[in-house]
């Protein structure tokens, strides 16, 4: 591991600090995790570091989101991605073997549909390792567990994240941009992100492209092939 990589991973494993209901995929782990349940944080970090040395000396381009979600970098430890990806798109993800950590994942791996849209435009490009993905807010928020609340909640649940913890995701994001030897063209995936390059001090957006949830696969499609690819 490099020393620009192994110091975005302890940065990340740290975690935000004074941020509740927030899910640390490479610090914590929980009843939803694989046994040994205390390993699979440390897996998350390795798959995180093989995704990046993957990317180190080819990467170009970074679709920056908002923040994980509870099927998707929770699991794997690497944004925009699920344990479906490791699976099926495995060669695209990183030439080394990546961990599955949830409980279910040797019978019904976990699975994110935006992550499914995004890899199919990255394979398509026929350039995986010129992408990097990442979150403002890296780590998982969630809504606290209320039982008046309608639909789910707790850590089975996604959240957006706050103005101040968007703000605490500055540090990785300068610390991930030090891992590659080229600079990076960051395109904001969805309004948090384009917020969040406004926001911090010599963070150059090159583009906004639509997040595909909600509606929005389409649009991503569209404007990843017009306005990423070509930059691949």
């Amino acid at each position: 591991m490099t020393a620009a990589v192994d110091e975005f991973v302890s940065i990340i494993q740290r975690g935000p600090s004074g941020c509740e209901c927030v899910f640390n995929p490479w610090c914590d782990h929980d009843e939803r995790d694989a046994t040994p349940r205390r390993r699979t944080p440390e897996l998350r970090r390795a798959n995180m570091a093989a995704y990046l040395e993957a990317r180190r000396a080819h990467a170009r381009v970074m679709l920056l989101g908002e923040a994980p979600s509870h099927r998707g970098c929770r699991f794997t430890g690497i944004a925009f991605c699920s344990e479906t990806e490791l699976v099926y798109k495995s060669d695209l993800v990183a030439p080394d073997e990546l961990a599955l950590t949830s409980r279910d994942s040797a019978v019904k791996p976990q699975r994110e549909r935006s992550a499914a849209v995004i890899w199919g435009e990255i394979e398509r490009a026929r350039k995986p390792f010129e992408v990097v993905l990442w979150n403002a807010f890296p780590w998982h928020p969630y809504l606290d567990e209320d039982p008046s609340r309608a639909g789910p909640c707790g850590p089975s649940s996604n959240r957006r994240p706050r103005l101040d913890e968007v703000a605490r995701g500055r540090r990785a994001f300068d610390a991930i941009l030090r891992c590659f030897t080229h600079k990076l063209d960051v395109f904001a995936v969805g309004k948090v992100a384009q917020n969040a390059l406004a926001r911090w001090d010599e963070a150059q957006c090159a583009g906004y492209v639509r997040h595909p949830a909600q509606g929005g696969e389409a649009l991503f499609r569209s404007q990843f092939r017009s306005s990423v690819a070509p930059r691949l």
